[in-house]
Order: structure tokens, then sequence, then C-alpha cells
């Protein structure tokens, strides 16, 4: 997978270069089907790195992790009016409506959806269906924030309720070290260099390497052990997560197994870095 990946980094990094007329609010009509199965010794990569237990039934995060390369090789194409390279991953929704199981084949249907306005600048949807056997097992949403990127045209976006975050008291300590972007990079494809060297994270205004904000939603869903059998799994990601560094996690409403919310927040400064809630499906 990074092999395949690779180009579609070099790819974004021409695509940031400013060019004349990028400034159309208007996105490419398409979608790309793939069929991928789920491979038991590499989804036991994934839940070994964010610590899930290893079960039939595969973690929604890894499904995100499928759909990936798709995703980049929309969002790195040439009608896109935003660069990949620089965007922020703000937002993360996934309706988990069926149980997808190590064995299934899936059927990955990913487009794009915007762009849209942000009081920070431009945001750009990812949608992904999985499908088995044709019947949907999973919906996400994922929204990425181009900062500072203006589209005249653009849709309007959400209106997304900030509420001021208070730190509790962490139920875990965990204790990342720079490794961590390398195994995570090496379970899921994703090898943005921003979460590998220190030299790129600083290129992007980091003093060093940061975490995946997906490997820290992925090992906080994994560390609630949902046990619902339809859900909504809601990510708001906030600072990233430097590396190295120690987070703390907590449980804040509901509890485990059921519908809850959860933290993976700074527990010196009282800083949020994931937010998630899960909550039942009807």
């Amino acid at each position: 997978m990074a092999d395949s990946m690779l180009p579609l980094y070099a790819k974004a990094v021409l695509k940031a270069l400013p060019l004349p007329g990028a400034s159309r609010a208007r996105m490419p009509e398409r979608t790309i089907v793939r069929s991928v199965p789920i491979d038991a010794d590499a989804y036991a990569g994934f839940t070994t790195v964010v610590e899930a237990g290893l079960g039939d039934i595969v973690h929604p995060g890894y499904l995100h992790v499928l759909a990936f390369p798709l995703s980049m090789q929309l969002l790195s194409d040439p009608g896109v009016p935003l660069p990949m390279m620089g965007m922020v991953h703000i937002r993360n929704r996934v309706d988990s409506l069926a149980p997808v199981r190590v064995g299934d084949v899936v059927d990955l249907h990913v487009r794009l959806d915007g762009p849209f306005e942000h009081d920070k600048g431009t945001t750009i949807d990812v949608l992904v269906e999985a499908r088995v056997d044709g019947e949907p097992r999973m919906l996400e949403t994922t929204t990425y924030l181009a900062k500072g990127r203006t589209l005249s045209g653009a849709k309007p976006g959400p209106v997304i309720d900030r509420q001021e975050f208070t730190a509790p008291q962490p139920t875990a300590l965990w204790r990342l070290d720079p490794i961590v972007g390398t195994r995570y990079a090496r379970a899921s494809g994703d090898y943005n260099p921003i979460h590998l060297s220190s030299l790129a994270a600083r290129g992007f205004g980091f003093p060093r390497v940061i975490a995946h904000g997906m490997y820290s939603a992925s090992r906080a869903l994994a560390a609630v052990d949902v046990r619902l059998e339809r859900y909504r799994w809601d990510v708001a990601f906030a600072k990233p997560v430097l590396l190295p560094s120690t987070v703390g996690f907590a449980i804040t409403a509901g509890r485990r197994h059921e519908e809850s919310a959860s933290a993976v927040f700074d527990p010196r400064r009282g800083r949020p870095h994931v937010l998630s809630e899960v909550s039942r499906l009807d």
C-alpha cells in the first residue's frame, strides 16, 4: 500500500503550487468503486497498533483505512479547486449500519462533496459507502479544511455547535512515542510526512511530528469497545498530538459498550485532541 500512496503524495505536492483559475467552486463528479477483501493478517496489524481486540467484526477505523487511497486519489484530482497537501482533517462521521466481518469482500464507493464555506477557510467532504453483497454496511463522511482558502460559489457549511471543553479526570494515560507515527503509517498506508519527519512537520508549522488523528480516534473507539449493532461514531479533531507526548483518555458520558462520549486530551494543559461520540442508530 505504501508504494501506491507515494505517487499520490508527490502529485499532491505539485498540485499545491498556485495555478491560475484554481478558485472555481466546482468538484469533479466522479465516484471511484473498488472491491477490497478484509485480509486477516492486515487487519490484525491494524488492531495491534490501535490496541483493539482482534475479533470477527471489523473496526470502522479500518474501513476508513481501506478507503483512504481512493480518497487521496480523488483529492489529488486536478479538477479539485483546493490543494490536498496542507488540508486538515477536522471531522469524521461513520454510520455503522451492519457489521463487516474479517473475510468479507467490501465494495467501496468513494466520491467528493462540496466545497463548503467555513469560518477558517473552505472544507471538502469525502463520502464513503461500504457494501457487502450489495448491502450498505457503513457510511462515512470525512471533512477536510483548507485553512485560509476561500472559493466563490462554495456551498454554505454546516453549523457546528462548539462547546467549551473542560478536561475530565483521565481514566488512562497513553504514552505516545514517535514510533507511533511509523507503526500507524505501516498499518494504514497513510505516509503523510508530517507524521514521520520532523523536518516535514516544521514545514507545516508543527515543532515536531504529530500523531495521525485517525490513530487517536480509532484507539479511543477501541477503548470504548462499542457493542451496539447499529451506531453513529462522530469525531471532532482539535489540537494535534505532538510526538512524543503523554495524553489522557476518559469516557465523559455514558459507558463502555453503549452510547458514550470520550475525549483524548492534554492532561497538563487541559486541551482537547480528539472528542468522540457514539450514539445508537434506529
